[in-house]
């Protein structure tokens, strides 16, 4: 344990040093977001779009990835099973965290918002732009729910690809989209000798404050 001790402590990666100032900002964060994001998807990483979702089950906050897909009035947009323990936490406390990390390009954006089931038209789109066998799992599934083997799913999605045969595959009323509303952004370009460059959004009213923090 020792030596993996040392080990993890001898683990050092350097940045660059692409700096991060404040007039390189754009005055609103979401299109601040999408313009790093659209860098993100530009090189090439892979899944740009994963995010790390943080809720609260009761007074203990649990953490997952999830798939952003979309912004709808200036509101995040991801997918998931309605009856979920990411989606109960939610409907009990719609208070939620993310942060995406592109780690090929050293930048991180974290937030925090509201969370709230989104509209049916917005579920109903993305759902319809799913592969056939995703909008089949996502019947088959019974999200995180304990099963005795994989064949349990699998057998499902087999006996639901057979009922569904040459017919378009509705989605299920306990799956679909989740809006976040932002109310705070924090973009962190990463520098060389841990100097990096992090600025933050607070929303005030109808405008954002831009305040540069200590890295």
């Amino acid at each position: 344990m020792e030596n993996f001790s040392e080990k993890i402590q001898s683990l050092r990666n350097e940045y660059s040093d692409l700096d991060l100032k404040v007039d390189d900002l754009n005055s609103n964060p979401i299109t601040q977001f999408t313009r790093w994001l659209d860098e993100a998807i530009e090189t090439k990483i892979y899944e740009p779009n994963a995010m790390v979702l943080a809720t609260v089950n009761e007074n203990t906050p649990r953490s997952r990835f999830v798939l952003f897909k979309n912004i709808v009035n200036d509101n995040l947009i991801f997918h998931t099973h309605y009856e979920s323990p990411k989606a109960i936490e939610i409907f009990a406390n719609p208070s939620v965290s993310g942060i995406f990390y592109w780690a090929e390009i050293h930048r991180q954006v974290r937030f925090q918002g509201k969370a709230i089931k989104a509209d049916a038209k917005i579920s109903d789109e993305y759902f319809k732009s799913r592969p056939r066998g995703g909008q089949l799992s996502a019947w088959a599934s019974a999200q995180s729910n304990i099963i005795s083997s994989r064949e349990d799913v699998t057998n499902r999605i087999e006996e639901l690809d057979k009922e569904y045969e040459d017919k378009e595959i509705p989605r299920p009323d306990f799956w679909g989209g989740f809006s976040i509303e932002v109310n705070y952004w924090e973009f962190w370009q990463g520098r060389r000798n841990r100097t990096h460059d992090r600025f933050s959004y607070k929303q005030e009213d109808t405008s954002w404050k831009i305040e540069r923090m200590s890295p």
